[in-house]
């Protein structure tokens, strides 16, 4: 009996899954749901984790911000009480 060999083909093939209609609509409404957040909120970037301070504690008008931090200045935000959420890297946000 032969032992079972992966070849480059094999490797080099692409799978693709195709979207039943209730995943290609669940999709279709986070994508929607995503660019809401975006549209409306002001993208302060890597200063994310010092003006989520300042709205919670007063120091700034409350307004919607997105922006990025590490898993570090994540946590310690969550720790302060500050409510934050994490926006998924959709694949049309890659390509």
């Amino acid at each position: 009996m032969a032992p079972s060999v992966s070849t480059a083909r094999k490797k080099d093939e692409i799978k693709t899954v195709a979207m039943d209609a209730m995943r290609r609509e669940a999709f279709q409404k986070l994508k929607q749901a995503v660019a809401e957040v975006k549209a409306n909120s002001e993208d302060v970037g890597t200063k994310f984790p010092e003006e989520a301070r300042k709205i919670h504690y007063g120091e700034a008008d409350a307004r919607g911000i997105i922006g990025q931090a590490t898993a570090h200045e994540a946590q310690e935000l969550i720790d302060e009480g500050i409510e934050i959420a994490a926006l998924p890297v959709l694949p049309d946000d890659v390509n």
